[in-house]
């Protein structure tokens, strides 16, 4: 295994330190710092499990999850600091309004499955060094259609009325989320494939700052551009619930966004910082195209003709590639006349992640995905299938394969 630095140098797969410094200053410098810091508590608690064995760490968790950490006598004493942190609700904490505040944001779950997989999570996938661990730790490049489900499951239940409550599904999922994460980092840290001078450590304090922007301000900006806008108390209220969960999965209050800006701030960070785009994350994003993307699009077009339900494939892949020449026409002629239709009268329509807006007019995204697509033909119609492209079925209950899925985040 390769030295792991001692001093606070940056990640070797860092890349325009001195300008994050320059635009950030002391932030930079504790965002930079993040990427050599796991999680103690967590970490802790997890090497206890060595000891006392997977199976009866996980059920002693459980019990102090679901009865308080005073019911579980045998507790070691890292499962004890632990419950001591997740047990003291910060000052700033109020759940009765942040459940106030996102009673009907349920009226966009259709949307959110899309931004979800199309513009949130791919953000991630694009950093080598912060979603290696994924594809190092299991099944997540051949399954990530059903990874990304089980995500989906975790934020049925946080964002529940009440799902942040002591002891609500949504506060023990989470911390078991928080553990799984303490469990990888103690599987690659003898690794010899993790390159720590490259990558830091896994799941860092850094990476793991920036998910809340993947699940906050993403997601928010993305329906907003799609003609699904949230209300300016329900947008506060999301950045608050998300802020009590960044501390509910251990995050440092150095780098815990607590509104919009800070946010914006760590998303600025992460993007110019973030190691190149390389074939591993494309492997990856396509994979959540392949098993998640193209179902989901499949589901927004009409059973009938079926044949029309082939324009879903090419849509999301020659999207997810990246391409600036048009993308691959469906076979059928009733799907490439109604393809056709839907494209600009004045040339190329160029459309960025989650954008209803092209550079020759208004024309709608069929989707909104990662990397830029060009379409041509003959002029739009109103009422186009494009139209509603940005809608989709709820993706908390169904499985590839048509199978439901139970409460909670199943492996986790």
């Amino acid at each position: 295994m390769a030295a792991i630095p001692t001093r606070r140098q940056p990640p070797t797969s860092v890349r325009h330190l001195a300008e994050a410094e320059a635009r950030h200053g002391g932030f930079a410098t504790a965002y930079v710092d993040g990427m050599w810091r796991g999680d103690d508590l967590a970490d802790a608690f997890v090497a206890d499990v060595a000891v006392l064995g997977h199976g009866r760490g996980m059920r002693l968790l459980r019990q102090a999850c679901r009865e308080g950490i005073d019911a579980v006598p045998d507790a070691p004493a890292s499962l004890r600091a632990l419950f001591a942190q997740l047990d003291e609700v910060p000052a700033w904490v109020d759940l009765a309004t942040i459940d106030r505040d996102s009673a009907h944001i349920g009226r966009y779950t259709r949307q959110s499955g899309i931004v979800l997989g199309a513009a949130s999570l791919v953000s991630g996938y694009a950093n080598a060094a912060a979603s290696r661990p994924l594809a190092m730790t299991g099944r997540y490049v051949e399954s990530a259609g059903a990874r990304t489900i089980e995500v989906s499951s975790w934020l049925v239940e946080i964002s529940r009325s009440g799902g942040l409550e002591r002891c609500s599904p949504g506060f023990e999922l989470t911390v078991r989320v928080r553990v799984i994460h303490a469990l990888v980092r103690a599987a690659l840290r003898d690794d010899p494939a993790w390159d720590h001078p490259a990558w830091g450590v896994p799941i860092c304090q850094s990476y793991l700052a920036y998910t809340l922007v993947e699940f906050a301000l993403i997601p928010l900006r993305g329906l907003r551009t799609i003609g699904a806008p949230y209300l300016p108390h329900e947008e506060a209220a999301a950045y608050a619930r998300w802020r009590y969960l960044g501390h509910l999965l251990g995050i440092d209050e150095a780098l815990l966004p607590t509104d919009r800006a800070e946010q914006e701030r760590l998303e600025e960070i992460y993007l110019l910082t973030r190691p190149p785009v390389d074939d591993f994350c494309r492997d990856l994003v396509a994979s959540i195209n392949r098993e998640f993307l193209v179902a989901e699009i499949e589901e927004l077009l009409p059973a009938r003709p079926a044949r029309l339900r082939q324009i879903a494939p090419p849509v999301v892949h020659a999207r997810s590639s990246g391409s600036s020449s048009a993308t691959t026409w469906p076979t059928s002629s009733v799907s490439r006349r109604r393809h056709a239709r839907c494209a600009s009268s004045s040339g190329p329509v160029r459309c960025w992640p989650g954008s209803t807006a092209a550079s020759t007019g208004s024309a709608p995204c069929w989707v909104p995905a990662p990397g830029p697509v060009s379409v041509t033909g003959s002029s739009r119609t109103p009422g186009c299938v494009a139209g509603t492209a940005c809608s989709t079925t709820s993706s908390t209950s169904r499985r590839p394969g048509g199978c439901r899925t139970r409460r909670g985040v199943r492996d986790l």
